[in-house]
């Protein structure tokens, strides 16, 4: 279930702008695009750049470092459908805009204490590291 939090009076926000906005400890980039609210996370997939300092393009956020590019609607990237950034819904309720994040979103499960594998049972397992395309390490 979405719980809706306030983030900024609408109008504050104009047309063709962005800002961005920490949501249970979580930044979000908020963008006013032809008068329509989108809310994405704030950190880049690709290199983590900040969103929010991007521009729009034909509803289409484009990374300020690197230039790449993430629907303002789905989050999907043209340039490499396996990459995707967080698309939150935003509401406007009584001149108001909220962002919508999961109730149980930032909440950890607690328990009694923590179980332990016995020593027989571990084990290392050696890591494979996929090659490095030049193409990406821009």
């Amino acid at each position: 279930m979405k719980l809706y939090i306030k983030v900024m009076k609408d109008g504050d926000l104009p047309p063709g702008k962005s800002a961005i906005v920490t949501v249970r400890d979580q930044e979000i980039a908020l963008f006013n695009y032809k008068g329509k609210y989108f809310a994405v996370s704030n950190k880049c997939p690709h290199k983590g750049a900040p969103l929010g300092e991007g521009r729009i393009e034909e509803g289409v956020i484009i990374c300020p470092n690197h230039e790449w590019r993430f629907s303002l609607e789905t989050g999907g990237c043209p340039q490499n459908p396996e990459l995707k950034t967080t698309v939150f819904p935003v509401r406007v309720h009584k001149g108001v805009v909220r962002i919508g994040i999961d109730e149980d979103e930032g909440k950890k499960a607690v328990g009694k204490e923590k179980n332990a594998v016995p020593d027989a049972l571990k084990f290392k397992i050696p890591t494979i590291q996929k090659p490095i395309n030049p193409d990406e390490t821009l």
